[in-house]
């Protein structure tokens, strides 16, 4: 027989048992309970009618003794109160008797018990009218003589209810107690049986069991405690299940036997992949927050010699000029060992790894080569190994080690593995060095600016007393007649004059704005790469050092954009693009621009919009938005406690007779003097000079609004009382569509609609895609995917800014090539087809962005390849003329790094 009958036949005649047993103890529990539920709901039920109805009618006759007594009426009220309602609760404990009580002799007595209550209600009601008539003496006698026969019937009848009840729970106990008896003596007499047929059928089964497992058991033991190669196997000798657990543990023992030599080997290759990223680990973790060239040799040579078995080493680094190489730090040896400074690429062993870039490796030294010293001897190496370190295909370093023994495997596959990296870490901190001198640099090109803006300014003041010059003389025009033509000429000459400066002006913003925005890219960028500190190698303070570079280059940003602004705005070239715009569209941008600037300082800020003004107003959103930014940036920066308020409503100006759009702005800061109210508005001024160095600024600010208002149509006013605060309240006309602009606006829309808005100088950060582009780009599960392994060919020919934008890729994984100017590009192209996307500058060399984008569009593989210029001029008609000449996209310098990336990811995904 199979076990598996054995233990049917086993666990069948227990189960058996255990439902039989289980019926009956449910079939016992039942009866119980109908005898419990007997004496609880019922028996108890009443006893404790009775009880309520005897203390509630002992409590009445306390209280009704007490209330023919008491002699104050509002007492005699408030006992009657409380009799009344112990009468109502005795009454309900009646009413809950004659329910539950439908026969026999109980029933009986309740309705005596009834009727004897109804009469005792009457003598109480009775006595309560004597007491509330003042009959006291008759009341006493009533409630002594009268109702005496009531009060010793209920005192009878509810004793015999009581009586009756105690003892048919008594009897009921009796029976259940009876019939626990049985119900215990039963379940015993099965228990034993069951454990009778438990026991015999177990220890059959067992018998037949234990023997077969034992011998399995056996076999096993033996195999725990083998140590050879082979495992032990059981003999098959039955036709049971103890025959399939034979054959399946001789297969396991077979395919473990070959597991174990397959694990023996994995362990060697383990344990040497471990030593190899251990050893890695130190090494990389060593030199991370070095930014000093010497330090990192001197520690890399130091760390790396031991550990590779080798006991001497020599650093040598690349001379950034000449292709030479310099001993720059070494391990275990002596100024005589290298009797030269400089080594020559190609020249001995050292200087042919740096030329070939390739390893070089010598297993039999002369004896006389080199010695190794120590305190107590020398002796001479007998293996020699160099090493070159590339960056990009260029060797930057050579390494040079000896060993009294050879170089094994791993140490040399330990070796390759280390300098694939070395050579970033050593690129990087070279990158730094230059980053450092470039700051310093763009320091002192600031510098410049200032003072290259002290001069414009004189100038404008020098055109502005010519202007004055020019009034007088056409006041006095009539009178100086014969001198007309003279004065004629002197003007038209003047006038040249000041048209030249314009141009002279414009051109030169456009160029300070390229050669302020160049050096102002690469720190942006890497600024903001070190402050994400996305490799955690750098200390808080560092980290914070980066986010205020990275916030100071901003500042500047902000001030070249301003004087953009008023240069184009004084020029007659700011564009109008007048729309509808929505009221809550306005106060959701002014909401997230000033709400965390007012918790900052601890500010109240209020944005009111009256009811009544219309759902839209039609003007420029982009140019009002600058205005009331403008504005409420200045409200905040000089309030410094009370509130900042911001109201829209409907007004009519004084000085158009109008009803117009007002929009205010009051604070309750410093204020403004009122012999100082209209310098705010003048450019580079502000209402006292010592507010400049207090809480900064150019004070351009005004300034523009005031011709950004004017060329809306409208104007600022300005209401202020110094150390109480100012009120700024623009006023604005709803724009008055003709044809002209109706034609503006719709080649306006077309234009966001089918190309990306570039990010420049006229104060907006946000970039606007194709439609097409936006609805795909949310399909778009990682944008790190999408970048890794796609290749971009990089035209600039200023290395801080490829170095910057190659750092920024690389970090998104994505390879990047890079060329000087648009001839190497075309070349590189023209090798190298594989690129997915160029980013183009526009001011360079030997041939410019615009020349290299119209030659590469004319080369037939090349027409869809997506290219994004970049410029730092970001002048009037720059994106035009870039897109004229085959950009597929346009973008401004200082690149915003999300924006750069988010614009590329964009064409790349469009091309798949």
């Amino acid at each position: 027989m199979k076990f598996k009958t054995k233990l049917y036949v086993g666990f069948g005649s227990i189960l058996t048992c255990m439902i039989i047993i289980a019926f009956f103890v449910m079939y016992m529990m039942q009866e119980q309970n109908k005898f419990m539920n007997e004496i609880v709901k019922e028996r108890y039920e009443r006893v404790n009618h009775v009880n309520t109805f005897r203390v509630e009618t002992f409590n009445t006759a306390k209280r009704l003794r007490d209330l023919i007594l008491l002699e104050d009426e509002k007492a005699i009220s408030r006992e009657i109160k409380i009799i009344e309602g112990s009468r109502l609760i005795a009454n309900n404990a009646v009413e809950l008797l004659k329910n539950s009580v439908t026969e026999g002799k109980s029933s009986e007595l309740v309705i005596e018990l009834d009727y004897l209550n109804k009469s005792y209600n009457e003598a109480f009601a009775r006595i309560v009218q004597l007491v509330n008539e003042g009959k006291k003496e008759e009341a006493i006698n009533l409630l002594l003589n009268d109702y005496r026969d009531v009060r010793d019937g209920l005192g009878s009848t509810y004793g015999q209810l009581i009586e009756i009840e105690e003892q048919a729970m008594k009897e009921a106990l009796i029976q259940s107690n009876e019939m626990y008896s049985f119900t215990r003596n039963g379940f015993l007499y099965l228990i034993a049986t069951c454990l009778v047929i438990g026991i015999g059928v177990t220890l059959w089964v067992i018998k037949t069991i234990t023997t077969r497992i034992r011998k399995v058991n056996a076999i096993l033991n033996s195999a725990a405690d083998n140590n050879s190669a082979t495992i032990p196997r059981i003999e098959i000798d039955t036709n049971d299940e103890f025959m399939d657990i034979a054959r399946a543990y001789n297969e396991m023992a077979k395919s473990l036997e070959e597991h174990m030599a397959e694990e023996n080997d994995l362990k060697e290759k383990m344990r040497t992949e471990n030593w190899i990223k251990t050893n890695w680990a130190e090494i990389t973790t060593m030199y991370q927050g070095i930014q000093d060239i010497q330090n990192f040799a001197r520690l890399f040579i130091s760390k790396l010699t031991p550990i590779v078995g080798a006991s001497y080493g020599v650093f040598y680094m690349k001379n950034e000029r000449e292709e030479k190489l310099t001993k720059i730090a070494s391990y275990a040896s002596v100024e005589t060992d290298i009797n030269v400074k400089s080594i020559r690429f190609g020249e001995g062993l050292v200087g042919q790894a740096a030329l070939e870039n390739q390893t070089i490796l010598v297993d039999s030294l002369p004896d006389n080569y080199i010695h190794i010293k120590s305190g107590l001897g020398q002796g001479a190496p007998t293996h020699l190994l160099i090493l070159p370190v590339e960056y990009e295909g260029k060797v930057i370093a050579v390494v040079e080690m000896a060993s009294f023994k050879a170089f094994d495997p791993v140490h040399k596959q330990f070796l390759e593995i280390v300098f694939r990296t070395v050579g970033i870490s050593l690129n990087s901190i070279m990158a730094h060095m230059k980053m450092e001198k470039l700051l310093a640099e763009s320091q002192t090109l600031t510098e410049e600016l200032q003072s290259q803006s002290e001069e414009l300014q004189q100038q404008q003041e020098e055109l502005r007393m010519i202007n004055e010059q020019l009034e007088e003389q056409y006041k006095n025009s009539e009178e100086k007649t014969k001198e007309l033509e003279k004065v004629k000429i002197v003007l038209e000459e003047k006038n040249q004059t000041v048209e030249l400066s314009s141009k002279y002006k414009t051109e030169f913003l456009a160029n300070m704005s390229h050669e302020l925005r160049t050096p102002l890219n690469s720190m942006l960028i890497l600024s903001q790469l070190l402050a994400e500190n996305n490799d955690k190698n750098l200390t808080d303070n560092q980290v914070e050092y980066a986010n205020t570079i990275h916030s100071s280059g901003k500042d500047l940003l902000y001030l070249i954009d301003d004087i953009l602004d008023l240069s184009k705005i004084e020029s007659g070239k700011m564009p109008i693009f007048p729309e509808e715009i929505l009221f809550t569209d306005i106060q959701e941008f002014v909401e997230q621009q000033f709400t965390p600037i007012a918790k900052q300082k601890g500010l109240e800020y209020k944005i009111l919009i009256d009811e009544s003004l219309p759902y839209v107003f039609f003007t420029d959103a982009q140019r009002l938005k600058q205005i009331l930014k403008n504005l409420l940036s200045n409200a905040f920066k000089f309030t410094s406690q009370g509130r900042v308020t911001l109201h829209f409503k409907l007004s009519t100006s004084d000085q158009s007779k109008k009803s117009m759009l007002a929009i205010s702005v009051t604070d309750t800061g410093i204020g403004i003097s009122k012999e100082k109210q209209q310098i705010i508005f003048e450019a580079f001024n502000q209402a006292d000079g010592t507010t400049s160095r207090k809480y900064g600024g150019t004070g351009l600010g005004l300034s523009i609004s005031k011709e950004l208002a004017q060329l809306l149509g409208g104007y600022i006013e300005i209401s202020s009382v110094e150390g109480k605060g100012s009120t700024f309240t623009l006023y604005l006309p709803e724009y008055e569509i003709q044809v002209e602009d109706q034609l503006l606006i719709a080649e306006a829309a077309a234009t966001v609609e089918d190309q990306t808005l570039p990010v420049g100088n006229e104060g907006t950060e946000q970039l606007t895609t194709h439609g097409e582009k936006s609805s795909q780009a949310n399909e778009l599960k990682n944008i790190k995917e999408l970048l890794a392994g796609r290749k971009v060919l990089l035209v600039d020919d200023d290395m801080r800014n490829i170095f910057s934008l190659t750092t920024a890729l690389e970090t998104n994984k994505m390879i990047v090539e890079f060329a000087e100017n648009g001839k190497d590009a075309i070349e590189i192209l023209n090798s190298q087809s594989d690129f997915d996307l160029v980013l183009m500058d526009i001011m360079m060399p030997i041939m410019d962005g615009y020349e290299a984008m119209k030659k590469i569009r004319q080369i037939d593989r090349f027409k869809d390849l997506p290219i994004i210029a970049l410029t730092a001029k970001a002048m009037k008609n720059d994106r035009e003329k870039c897109l004229e000449a085959g950009a597929s996209d346009y973008i401004s310098k200082p690149v915003n790094l999300e924006q750069l990336l988010s614009l590329i990811r964009v064409w790349l995904y469009r091309e798949r």
